[in-house]
């Protein structure tokens, strides 16, 4: 891109209001008149000029038609002043792209660079996919594709999805700039590598790697990935498809790119910035226990005040998020969510008030995330706020006894918990807790630690095939019988029969 102006305040204005280098645009000469900004033109033959419509010594019009004659592909927006608008806009007439009235606003520029862009695109974006191998048709890469590789007897394709990894901070028009500069160089980098094509698909970048196994083609992409950063400025995940061996064998191993793009939006988990699809994604498998352990022991470090541990739970769990949610981001909203309300429920069994918020509200922050760091920092927010609140109920010393002795509860439900060991615990005399507990729980400490063992059981009744007498020895009771018979009194149905009937509406549904 040049910029011509015969007032300097004004190209200087120009590259303040937008980063044009983070936009992938290369300001390569700056003039002061007509004349200089037509042979800058001429020499340097940049894709797009910015010109002030009058200029000494050239005006604007004199430069596009002169441009016209010698059959320059030069995109030209003109800059004017209001009583130069009705000859600005008579310009567009003549070919010129569009117009912008000084002050230049930010928005209506970038709307002026992404309809050049538009038509550069056009030179290499695809308009189908090649049926038939070898076949060339207008406009199509693919055909350029066959053509080099009309020698070989057999030739590896692999196709890739390319997805530039936004962080958020970017408008509509920047990002097709952006995207528009990253499928470019990227084009550039494989021809110039000779290994095979880069171009559009509605809107996606498509790379077509040749001559590479899936693994190598893996190597490659990530080598792309470091380029694009380094030349770029901005980040790359890609999904590489499976190898076929023929043109029309491709759209279907793209089809599956296209399903598996999803997991970029975790590419801080992945490691590397390239997904093979059909493959798996992360080696670790995580289990319906181990991952509500994971949920647990976060919640723990919340009411327990102990924050090494809620760092050390927060990442596990994060990465078990991702882990669980194989690449769909709306899982990860939902794992997300249920821990935030578990948080807000255990809470209240603390005597504190949960957060006042509606789940649809925090389940559609983590649906605007553009990446899952930016999810988890939404959600461990929330987490966040209840590690405080329970911090500053215990700096007042509210209730701070009560807390205490729930969340030894917790801890130790498995053990034989009696009211003087935890009378003990609490430096309390064991008369006056067993007063002072129902005080303040609502309930007597028996009919607490029961329900506390028998809401675990719950969990450990449909997520595990443990005997119910395994069960109930797990969360603390002694005789398999007394826990089954307060098990019926407390829900009206026995260990049994509950489990019979969770697994059937599951099935169900």
């Amino acid at each position: 891109m040049i910029l011509a102006d015969d007032e300097p305040v004004i190209t200087r204005g120009i590259q303040k209001l937008v980063d044009f280098g983070r936009l992938g645009i290369e300001v390569v000469g700056e003039f002061e008149d007509g004349a200089a900004a037509l042979d800058g033109i001429l020499a340097l033959e940049p894709d797009i000029a910015l010109l002030d419509i009058h200029m000494p010594k050239k005006t604007g019009i004199d430069i596009l038609k002169e441009l016209k004659a010698v059959g320059s592909k030069t995109r030209i927006i003109f800059i004017s002043g209001f009583q130069d608008f009705q000859y600005a806009k008579d310009a567009v007439r003549y070919g010129a792209e569009d117009y912008l009235l000084k002050p230049v606003i930010r928005e209506e520029l970038l709307a002026a660079i992404e309809n050049c862009c538009v038509r550069l695109e056009k030179n290499w974006t695809a308009e189908g996919w090649q049926e038939e191998e070898g076949k060339k048709t207008g406009g199509v890469p693919f055909g350029r594709l066959a053509e080099s590789a009309a020698e070989e007897e057999e030739t590896i394709y692999v196709p890739a999805l390319v997805d530039i990894l936004w962080n958020g901070e970017e408008n509509r028009q920047e990002r097709k700039l952006i995207r528009f500069s990253v499928a470019s160089y990227a084009e550039k980098y494989l021809e110039e590598e000779n290994r095979g094509i880069v171009f559009l698909q509605n809107q996606n970048i498509v790379a077509v790697v040749k001559g590479l196994k899936r693994l190598e083609a893996k190597e490659f992409l990530c080598e792309l990935a470091a380029a694009v950063k380094e030349n770029c400025g901005c980040c790359i995940g890609a999904v590489a498809g499976e190898e076929v061996y023929s043109m029309s064998q491709i759209p279907a191993s793209y089809q599956k790119c296209l399903e598996w793009r999803g997991y970029l939006f975790f590419e801080d988990q992945l490691g590397v910035p390239v997904v093979l699809t059909r493959s798996r994604v992360f080696q670790k498998e995580v289990g319906n226990q181990e991952f509500e352990e994971a949920r647990n022991q976060l919640l723990e470090s919340i009411v327990t005040q102990n924050r090494e541990a809620f760092e050390k739970c927060m990442k596990r769990f994060v990465r078990y998020v991702c882990i669980r949610s194989e690449g769909k981001k709306e899982d990860a909203c939902y794992h997300f969510c249920t821990a935030v309300r578990m948080a807000g429920e255990r809470v209240q069994k603390l005597g504190l008030s949960a957060l006042d918020y509606e789940v649809k509200d925090i389940l559609e922050q983590g649906r605007r995330a553009v990446n899952f760091r930016q999810m988890a920092s939404v959600y461990r927010s929330y987490l966040e706020q209840y590690l405080g609140q329970v911090k500053d109920s215990i700096i007042r010393n509210d209730k701070k006894e009560i807390i205490r002795a729930k969340e030894y509860i917790e801890q130790h439900y498995r053990e034989n918990l009696t009211l003087e060991v935890l009378a003990s615990e609490i430096h309390m005399n064991a008369y006056y807790f067993s007063s002072f507990f129902k005080k303040n729980a609502g309930e007597n400490f028996k009919d607490y630690v029961n329900k506390v063992r028998l809401n675990h059981a719950m969990g450990l009744l449909v997520t595990t095939d443990k005997k119910t007498y395994e069960i109930a020895d797990l969360v603390g009771f002694r005789d398999a019988r007394a826990f089954s018979e307060l098990f019926q009194r407390t829900y009206g149905e026995t260990p049994a029969s509950y489990r019979r009937r969770v697994k059937r509406e599951k099935e169900n549904r």
